[in-house]
């Protein structure tokens, strides 16, 4: 998949066409294993946020988390990079291996 720089990779299932975070499972939705990739926007929106004060040995306090919902209605739970953002908020999501990372987008609140 050819992913352009404000891009994050999905994966689409053949069966019930649900869109999800690629994994090496089925589809979360049907159990079907057919799938193909799906490129969408990275920017979405801050469903929820949290900050972790006393974070597990080996991740930097606070640690920040946010649940950021992209296209297609996959929720992502992305480690925050820099201040909590609050409900609403956009975000830009990238992979980084197999962990999300997130920042405040530039577009600013979503206008609904």
């Amino acid at each position: 998949m050819n992913l352009r720089p404000h891009d994050l990779g999905l994966s689409r299932c053949s069966a019930c066409q649900a869109a999800f975070l690629p994994s090496d499972g089925p589809c979360p939705r049907c159990g079907g294993w057919s799938r193909a990739s799906l490129s969408v926007p990275s920017t979405g929106t801050v469903l929820a946020s949290t900050e972790v004060v006393y974070p597990a040995t080996g991740w930097e306090s606070p640690h920040r988390l946010a649940l950021v919902e992209v296209s297609e209605g996959v929720r992502v739970l992305a480690i925050v990079e820099g201040n909590l953002p609050s409900r609403g908020s956009r975000m830009d999501v990238r992979a980084d291996g197999a962990t999300y990372r997130a920042r405040i987008s530039p577009e600013g609140p979503r206008q609904d």
